[in-house]
Formats: C-alpha cells, sequence, structure tokens
C-alpha cells in the first residue's frame, strides 16, 4: 500500500487537474497573488500578505497538500450550487495585465534608449 500511495502522490493524482502542471500551478498562484493584495497598505493584515507568490506556492503544493493528502485528504472543486468565480477567467485576465504590464516597462526602456539618427 505504501507504493501505491507513494507513486500516486508522485504523479501529482493528489491535487485537482488545474495544480498539476508546474506552469499552470505557477499561473495560478501568481494571479492569487495578484488579485489579493490588500487594498490598503494600513490594512491591519497587510503585514500577513508579505510573501512572494514563489514562497505561497511552494509551501501550498509542496508542504501542505503533500501532508494533508498523506493523510488521505485531497483539495477539490466544491459541488455547491452557488455563483464561484471563473479560475481559469481570472488566471487569463491576470496573466494579461502582467503580460501588458511588461510589455510597457520593456517598450519604455527601448525608447529611452533610442538615440536620434544622425543625417
Amino acid at each position: 500500500m505504501a507504493d501505491s500511495l507513494e507513486g500516486w502522490m508522485k504523479e501529482g493524482r493528489h491535487l485537482p487537474d488545474v495544480l498539476r502542471d508546474f506552469h499552470d500551478q505557477k499561473d495560478v498562484f501568481m494571479a492569487m497573488h495578484d488579485l489579493q493584495k490588500p487594498a490598503s497598505p494600513s490594512d491591519a493584515i497587510a503585514g500577513h500578505y508579505s510573501l512572494d507568490f514563489v514562497t505561497g506556492q511552494c509551501y501550498v503544493i509542496d508542504r501542505f497538500l503533500w501532508f494533508m493528502a498523506r493523510r488521505g485528504y485531497t483539495l477539490q472543486r466544491s459541488r455547491a450550487r452557488l455563483p464561484f468565480r471563473d479560475l481559469q477567467a481570472d488566471v487569463a485576465a491576470a496573466t494579461e495585465r502582467r503580460d501588458a504590464h511588461d510589455t510597457s516597462l520593456l517598450l519604455s526602456v527601448m525608447g529611452a534608449g533610442k538615440k536620434a539618427p544622425h543625417g
């Protein structure tokens, strides 16, 4: 039984499909990090959100969910019929915002480095 449990966990089958691929995990955690920033730096709990998305991803995936799976628990989508947000849409929107911001920064740096043509 230990071999089959270890194999199941090493294959990532204890994770929901959306979190089985490392790059998908990264996208989810980056989106969560972007979307869950405190409204104000003076927010009483703002200090509790000071860790970066990489630390959060590593802790949740590699420590917490592994620990829980070893004890028979898995993370799964709720079956409640409630108006939940769409994870894929939130991740896509956050990725688009980051990409647009990165492109803007790159273009501004490239534009600042241009010299006037000599004629």
